[in-house]
């Protein structure tokens, strides 16, 4: 219906809200919009445990996919790859959230200091404190900021990383340019990102790839948190995404065309997540643990990505980039 702007999905939730008296966030959702809904979005600083990057498998065949081993993480592999033997370099880490990517790439020794902004009050408060927990306050620095007013500012730094926060950014045939000026010109752009569909309208292909494998998952390890069973990966409204999240995957296809366009790509590493992803979402939780039924599972979750994998593509990838002469 009008470009999936709104399909019966949105009823079937507004529904369930009703009958759960849960109305007064729809209704806050409404009240609040652009920026200021991005940050009252991301105030929330409790990991979700129902989606694919908690499961501690997943995170492994990430590794294997990314570094082409499963115990050596993509953080690990560019510091022993690109960044050795260097351990005084100066970076900044864009969207970085609770810092929970910046305390990985803090560990390898690569960063005298790292520095990690965000839009999120909230989030920066929680990850200053865990970097200070973790005995790492020395290296990372977290901070509310606007990249335009550090471009505007003249910041430089050694590396620049995009950790699953650069499908939030707009405008990204002006935005990528202006990142490039905060890299110092022999300095790097790692990123780490999805790259998929704009707005998570997922392809017909990625769907029935998707509710195949679903299809095949016992009704146990098909449980909502709410107790509910999935039945089915759907297609959300163009509104209900801009409702929940303006900034979510914005102008993610634009994304991977941009960064091969606007930097030279030292290393490119996809890692699939097309199926997975979206098979995943709201019941990883029943994944997360590491008996043998549990792996079994899995690995023919992976199978049936793989398999798939030739007809609809990559939607996250790893890569390694340097600016432009």
């Amino acid at each position: 219906m009008l470009n999936n702007l709104v399909n019966r999905h949105d009823a079937d939730r507004l529904l369930r809200k009703v009958r759960k008296l849960e109305l007064n966030p729809v209704l806050a959702k409404l009240r609040v919009r652009g920026g200021a809904r991005v940050v009252q979005h991301w105030s929330q600083v409790d990991p979700s445990l129902t989606e694919w990057w908690a499961i501690p498998a997943v995170i492994k065949r990430w590794n294997l996919l990314m570094t082409g081993d499963a115990e050596v993480s993509f953080p690990q592999y560019v510091a022993a790859v690109h960044f050795a033997p260097r351990t005084d370099l100066r970076g900044l880490s864009l969207g970085c959230g609770t810092g929970g990517n910046e305390l990985l790439w803090a560990r390898t020794g690569a960063f005298s200091l790292l520095e990690g902004v965000d839009v999120t009050p909230e989030r920066i408060e929680f990850a200053t404190r865990t970097a200070a927990d973790e005995g790492l306050g020395d290296v990372l620095r977290f901070r509310v900021t606007d990249v335009n007013r550090m471009t505007a500012d003249g910041e430089r730094f050694d590396v620049l990383l995009g950790l699953q926060s650069l499908h939030h950014f707009d405008n990204l045939d002006e935005t990528l340019p202006r990142l490039a000026q905060l890299i110092e010109p022999d300095g790097l752009f790692v990123i780490d990102e999805f790259v998929g569909p704009t707005r998570f309208q997922w392809t017909d292909a990625q769907l029935d790839a998707a509710n195949a494998l679903l299809a095949r998952l016992p009704e146990e390890r098909r449980r909502l948190a709410d107790g509910r069973i999935k039945r089915r990966v759907v297609r959300p409204s163009r509104m209900s995404m801009v409702l929940d999240d303006p900034s979510e995957a914005v102008d993610a296809a634009a994304l991977l065309p941009g960064l091969r366009r606007e930097f030279e790509v030292v290393e490119e590493r996809p890692y699939g997540g097309t199926v997975l992803h979206i098979a995943f979402s709201g019941i990883a939780h029943n994944f997360r643990d590491q008996s043998p039924e549990t792996l079994k599972l899995l690995e023919q979750c992976f199978a049936a990505e793989d398999a798939a994998l030739a007809d609809v593509g990559h939607d996250f990838v790893a890569m390694v980039c340097r600016r432009r002469a």
